[in-house]
């Protein structure tokens, strides 16, 4: 895309300083010699890597899955009912106490994840 939208920006000089139409050109055969590579490499591997990503899911991710989300459910139920009770007190936005409940939850969600594949 960037080859042709390089092209067409040559042919019709629509640049008025700088012409993009080079650096465009530049950009787009760089970023196709890079993924004619990319495919090389993994037609060269293919069977390794597909062996690799299609290991089946075991016993174990599941039952720390399920830990996962059992502990990430109980601590966002907590930080809800705090921040019920706080929101009595204080005037707290909508897109504050929203924002506070989705990070807790992706440091929860991380940090216990690590957790129990540590500890199983």
């Amino acid at each position: 895309m960037l080859i042709i939208i390089g092209g067409i920006d040559i042919i019709f000089n629509v640049s008025t300083g700088f012409d993009f139409g080079y650096l465009n050109i530049l950009i787009g055969a760089i970023i196709f010699i890079c993924s004619m590579v990319s495919y090389i490499k993994y037609q060269t591997n293919a069977k390794e890597i597909d062996k690799e990503l299609s290991k089946e899911y075991d016993e174990r991710d599941d039952l720390i899955d399920g830990k996962v989300a059992k502990f990430t459910l109980n601590i966002l139920v907590c930080l809800i009912l705090i921040i019920m009770f706080i929101s009595n007190l204080v005037v707290i936005s909508a897109n504050t106490a929203l924002f506070a409940i989705l990070i807790s939850f992706m440091i929860t969600e991380m940090l216990s994840r690590k957790y129990y594949n540590h500890t199983l």
